[in-house]
This record gives structure tokens, sequence and C-alpha cells, in this order.
């Protein structure tokens, strides 16, 4: 079997994480596979195959920062030939410019996570781009949308770049389902409430940060409890944002319908206990919680951000044109776009008004609740591991 390395920066929290976990997991049967983490950081999320952690902080000043890069790239580089790696597969910037610099007899393939005009890149990490995508055998990019943004900010030749979606393992998420929360009082749904829909449990699942735009989630929520007093929207995530959100709920009188749960390391169990998935991005790459709030069989409701939103929800659409009103599409609903503006004011926006309609729409329509349940159903199975592994071994072996 031909020996693969996987270089990630972390192994904590988050969807490169966890993507390159379930990679690790899909490709350990026919390969062997290594895993270099960068920071000492192998505590979640840690798969059944031998991990290499170089034990290297991150928070450091800039001269220290250079001198951990080329500490980085000797070792990378004296691991790729003691085991006579074949081929290495790397996510971020980071990680992807170590790659590149590293090269020996592998094969070297780097993986694009995110809209990259869309992040706040410095001077070094835009030249790391500019090095990693000129470097690489193969350029992995998580949606159509992310390859669309590297052909038109880096001159990368076109035949080096290919989209391969996220995987999702259904059957370690089902079991991951049955498991018991600890929050179960929030969960709890009074009999007579099931029939008016006060019962109504709403989840969101993101950092809480910018970018996931949860602040227009809070506000149009608050617009849902007028017609529904007993509706709870569970906001899973940890991030600089959650002081500015508590407040934010207080200030709107939520107290008792928003709760910020922090970040769970089994979110699948919140997922299925729960009766609608929300998701209100301002932009993503291919977003790993849509996928497994459809693989516990929930109705979506995304914003149709720049990135892999839209590939999922509606993929025989004009995937590069935005939508200018809430739209029922094959897999989900979308509604447009939101403002990047941070606005934690207790003043309600005009497109957190078409979020709460939407919600209260999908809620009140049980004929179209359940056909969505039922799409989701089928549309996880184009993301499920044995049909995305072709594609990555594919890649491997050309």
């Amino acid at each position: 079997m031909k020996n693969i390395l996987l270089i990630i920066q972390k192994l904590s929290n988050g969807g490169a994480e966890k993507a390159i976990t379930n990679l690790a997991n899909t490709l350990k049967d026919d390969y062997n596979v290594t895993m270099v983490v960068f920071d000492n950081s192998v505590k979640e999320y840690i798969p059944n195959i031998k991990v290499i952690d170089l034990k290297t902080p991150i928070n450091m000043k800039f001269y220290k920062k250079m001198c951990l890069f080329f500490y980085r790239i000797i070792k990378v580089k004296r691991i790729k030939k003691e085991l006579n790696i074949d081929c290495t597969i790397s996510f971020l910037t980071g990680p992807n410019l170590v790659n590149c610099l590293t090269r020996t007899n592998d094969k070297i393939i780097i993986s694009i996570r995110n809209m990259q005009s869309k992040l706040k890149l410095n001077f070094f990490k835009r030249l790391a781009n500019q090095i990693s995508l000129k470097k690489a055998h193969k350029v992995i990019t998580v949606s159509k949308m992310v390859e669309e943004d590297i052909k038109k900010n880096y001159k990368v030749d076109e035949k080096r770049i290919i989209t391969i979606y996220n995987m999702v393992d259904s059957e370690m998420i089902y079991e991951k389902m049955q498991e018991e929360i600890e929050e179960i009082e929030l969960f709890n749904k009074k009999a007579e409430q099931l029939d008016d829909k006060n019962g109504i449990i709403i989840v969101s699942i993101g950092r809480l940060i910018l970018q996931k735009g949860q602040w227009h989630l809070i506000k149009a929520f608050k617009l849902v409890t007028k017609q529904y007093k007993d509706a709870k929207l569970i906001i899973l995530g940890r991030g600089p944002l959650k002081n500015d959100f508590q407040k934010l709920i207080h200030r709107l009188d939520l107290d008792n319908n928003v709760f910020l749960l922090d970040f769970k390391t089994n979110p699948y169990k919140y997922l299925a206990n729960s009766d609608l998935f929300i998701s209100t991005s301002l932009y993503e790459g291919m977003p790993n919680v849509i996928l497994e709030a459809m693989a516990c069989s929930l109705p979506i409701i995304a914003t149709d951000c720049e990135g892999g939103t839209k590939e999922i929800l509606s993929p025989n659409s004009d995937i590069y044109k935005s939508i200018d009103k809430t739209t029922d599409s094959e897999y989900g609903i979308l509604v447009p776009k939101m403002s990047y503006e941070y606005d934690i004011s207790e003043s309600i926006t005009s497109e957190e008004e078409n979020l709460a309609k939407a919600i209260i729409d999908l809620i009140s329509d049980e004929k179209k609740t359940k056909n969505y349940v039922q799409m989701s159903k089928e549309r996880i199975k184009k993301f499920e591991n044995k049909t995305i592994k072709k594609k990555w071994i594919k890649v491997i072996e050309e």
C-alpha cells in the first residue's frame, strides 16, 4: 500500500479538522496513513491512525514564528523521508505551504477550505497561498464557488484544480445521535405544544464569529417568538462574540427562548432532538454543519451566501447568481444573503424579517416540513464516505 501523509495545524474543533479526520479514517483501509499536527492539540477528532504531534505553539512574536516555521519544514521533510511518503495532503494555509516546501518524491496535494477573497489575509498569508498554489501538483477545493474564487484571485492552471465535496460518515452520526443530551430539560416538549408548534426547537451550529452571522438569526427569532412564544433556538459554538450575543438575547427578552450551549464534541444528539436547522453564514467554503443536519434528517433553511451552501441545497440552479427573495429550493429553503454590517442593536432589519417569515412559514406548513425532511435524507447520499472516497483515490492515483 502507498504511504499517505496528512498535515493540518490542529485537531481541535473546526470544519477543516473534522474533514481531514473523516478523510483519514476513510483512506486508512486502502493506504498506510499518518497524520502530522503542528500545535499540540491532539484532543478531539483523533482518528485510529498514527498521529505525529510537533507540539509547536502558535501564539508568539514574529521572529519566533519564523524560527518555528523553519523547524516545521525540517521536521516534516524528515518525516516524509523516514516514512517514504508517496503522497502528502494538507489542509489550510500554513500546512499547505509547509507541504509544498518539503517535497521529496511525494505527490503534493493541497486543500483550500474557504472563500479566500472573503478572508482578511495579510501579506504573508497571501504570499503563502501564491507559493502553495503554484507548487502543488493538485489543488482541491471544497466547492465550485471556492474553485472559482481561486481561479479569479490567483493564477492557477485550471487542470490542477478539482472540487471534491466534504464527506459525511452517516453511520457514525447515527450512532452518536442516540446519546443522551446533558441539557435534556431544554428539549423536553410538552404534549400540548406539539400540536400548535409552540414546542418547536431550532438549532444552529458554528463559531460565534462575524462569518457565521448568528446575530441576524437571534434578532429574527424575536419575531418567531411573537407567534410561537415557547419556541427555542439552540446555538452550538464558541467564539469571541458570545458576550455580545448574550447581551443581545437579554435585551430582546429572549432569555427563555435562545440558548448558547458552547461547542459540543457530539452535536449530532442535539440535531437529532431538534426540528429545524438554520445557517446564517455570510460566506462559506462547504458547510459541514448543513450536511450533518441533513444526515440527522432535519429540514434546512440557509442564507444564499457566497460559497458551497447553494451547491448543497440547489445544485441545479445557477450557483453564481444570488437570489433576491426567499426560494423553496430542491433540498432546502434559501433566503437572500445577509448584511456584513455587525449590528447588535434591537432594531430588526428587513433581511431579518424575511428570515423570520421563512422560519414561520416552514414550521407552520407540515407538508412542506415533511417534504424537506425526506429531501435531506435523499441529498445526503451524494456526500457519503464511499462516494467522496472514490474521488480522493482518483486524485491520489492519477
